[in-house]
């Protein structure tokens, strides 16, 4: 690289010093990142315990397999009226960002809505006039 760049010895040096600080100053970050990953693992486990723990008080022996049992099944143990009301309602998001909804496309839409069954028309005879050779 430093022929590439053309460096003077100073230069070569100078850069040198500097790339091996980053690396330095980069393995040290990791190594802290790493040690806070640790450490948030071992936090989110003692809370699932004691969550685990004041469920067993709330349910009983039964209702707590059964809870078990659906979070196995991929329902993280929510109840089932929670887990299909976004369903039924559609994305909230998407219906408010929606071209739909948006004020300024409410004249082309009702264009479309107007000349939509003329345009179809036109294009059936066009596709049509294709078939039978355009004679």
């Amino acid at each position: 690289m430093a022929a590439k760049l053309g460096l003077n010895e100073q230069q070569k040096l100078a850069l040198d010093k500097e790339l091996k600080a980053a690396q330095t100053e980069r393995k040290a970050s990791m190594e802290k990142m790493k040690a806070m990953r640790e450490e948030m693992k071992r936090d989110a486990f003692v809370e699932r315990q004691a969550k685990d723990e004041r469920l067993k008080e709330i349910l009983t022996e039964e209702q707590y397999a059964k809870l078990k049992e659906s979070s196995k099944n991929g329902q993280r143990g929510r109840v089932q009226g929670q887990r299909n009301r976004g369903e039924m309602r559609g994305n909230r998001n998407e219906a408010r960002f929606s071209p739909q909804n948006n004020r300024e496309n409410m004249g082309a839409r009702m264009m479309m809505r107007k000349r939509g069954p003329e345009m179809k028309e036109k294009a059936k005879e066009k596709n049509e006039s294709k078939k039978d050779g355009g004679n």
